[in-house]
């Protein structure tokens, strides 16, 4: 039960930030990729600015659920998402605005079906939560983001983690990798995401599940998901979403992807 709370922590990457104000159903209390949890280390599969090749490469420790054999669908309660372009690029731009975080974490318009159940922005030392008169503390700092949804049984993990630089957010990504070697977590093989990605199934808070984690430039981002049949290709379609609205963002724009066709 320990391995599964970690679990989700780290493939969120703000357990701290999760677990300091999660619903019931929170993943060991962590975020969008809230839980704490050990996995299999695995090493970024594709560089940032190659991706595009990387789009067809699997990532070099994510599995596709598609691939895997006896991956199951999403419980009939769970809207099944549509699926989209894998975005690939490796933008410099870094989100130190809390309200652009935000807005980089997916809503109910992105989220169709699903029911949002919890949504937070804070520093990322989780010392500042950026509401109200507070968030003049956060301008201009590392912030962390996440966002939990539900339908039904299904339940789905979104985290943000920004860097001030490409660099430091690729040695944020070894240390969430590094840190499933000490789980029950395997690899799992899917095609690269962002600059950089690895999947990971195991067991979760809510259940045996599946958890992506991924660098989108100077972004760390986690998508976790769990509580109903172990679906790789869903999670995976969640996190194309994720990285697709990071990319939004730092390119300046306003963040509105959806679940496109897979």
């Amino acid at each position: 039960m320990l391995a599964a709370v970690a679990a989700a922590g780290v493939l969120t990457g703000v357990l701290t930030g999760c677990s300091s104000g999660g619903s019931s159903k929170g993943a060991g209390g962590a975020a969008a990729g809230s839980p704490a949890a050990p996995a299999a280390s695995g090493p970024a599969t594709t560089g940032a600015a190659g991706a595009s090749a990387g789009t067809a490469g699997a990532s070099a420790s994510a599995p596709a659920a598609a691939d895997t054999p006896g991956a199951a669908s999403a419980p009939a309660s769970a809207p099944a998402p549509a699926a989209a372009e894998a975005p690939h690029a490796d933008l410099e731009a870094a989100l130190l605005d809390d309200k652009v975080v935000g807005q980089v974490l997916p809503d109910a318009k992105a989220m169709t079906g699903w029911e949002e159940e919890k949504r937070k922005v804070d520093t990322a030392d989780h010392q500042v939560t950026c509401a109200g008169a507070a968030a003049a503390s956060c301008a201009g700092k590392p912030l962390s983001g996440s966002v939990r949804f539900s339908s039904g049984d299904v339940v789905v993990r979104f985290l943000v983690d920004t860097l001030p630089s490409r660099d430091a957010a690729a040695q944020r990504l070894k240390e969430n990798y590094a840190s499933y070697s000490a789980g029950p977590f395997k690899k799992v093989d899917t095609p690269a995401l962002g600059s950089e990605s690895q999947a990971f199934q195991g067991p979760l808070a809510e259940g045996e599940g599946v958890g992506i984690v991924v660098r989108s430039g100077t972004v760390v981002a986690s998508v976790t998901s769990e509580g109903g049949p172990v679906d790789v290709p869903a999670t995976r379609r969640f996190a194309v979403m994720l990285v697709n609205r990071i990319e939004q963002a730092q390119a300046g724009k306003t963040p509105d992807a959806g679940l496109g066709a897979a």
